[in-house]
């Protein structure tokens, strides 16, 4: 029939039971088109539903008593206007104009920024510079010793006696001969070398 304040909707109802109408409240709501949704109403309210066959009396009693027992204040309509008209900024004015009159102007001081306190845990010796490393230099790089010279040499010789005896003015056989013995003469020396190296007292190190 119509939607009503819930403040007067009991007494709606009782007044039509009264009369002998049929009747019965239900919150107001709105379902959207698409999603079907439900919306409360804002303000809320509650639809009032009557009897279809005194539809024309129970409208006129709802109309009647609706308007006699209206809460205090006007229609939320009403409010709601007056609401809208009501200038805020003209409101705020006019209310710190009467605050400076009667106390003065109050003047803001920007206050000063605060001091930037180092970070927990720092102390003294961290902000100090750090010190750079500079590593110990290089030790010299050793000689080989005469040995590992002469086997050296004794190697070189023999592949090239092998490899290219006819470089030399040898023949294939005396050049393989020759070659063979001098690359056995090289390992001799170098496993007699790390013999040597293996016997040494308080030598702890690595073989190289």
């Amino acid at each position: 029939m119509r939607d009503v304040d819930p403040r007067v909707g009991e007494h709606l109802l009782d007044v039509l039971r009264e009369a002998g109408i049929a009747a019965y409240l239900e919150p107001a709501a709105d379902v959207g088109p698409y999603t079907r949704t439900v919306f409360l109403p804002s303000p809320p309210a509650d639809r009032l539903f009557v009897d279809r066959a005194r539809l024309r009396e129970g409208r006129w009693l709802v109309d009647r008593h609706a308007d006699e027992h209206a809460p205090a204040g006007g229609p939320p309509a009403e409010r709601r206007a007056t609401r809208a008209d009501l200038d805020e900024d003209a409101e705020w004015a006019r209310i710190v104009a009467a605050y400076e009159a009667e106390h003065g102007r109050t003047v803001v001081e920007d206050a000063a920024p605060a001091p930037v306190a180092a970070p927990a845990g720092d102390d003294e010796e961290d902000l100090l510079p750090e010190e750079h490393y500079e590593p110990p230099p290089a030790p010299p790089v050793p000689l080989p010793s005469p040995s590992t010279l002469y086997a050296v040499l004794l190697a070189a010789a023999g592949v090239a006696l092998v490899g290219a005896p006819g470089f030399l003015g040898l023949t294939t056989d005396t050049g393989l001969v020759l070659g063979v013995a001098a690359l056995v003469g090289s390992a001799a020396l170098f496993l007699s070398r790390m013999r040597d190296r293996s016997t040494d007292v308080g030598d702890d190190g690595a073989v190289v």
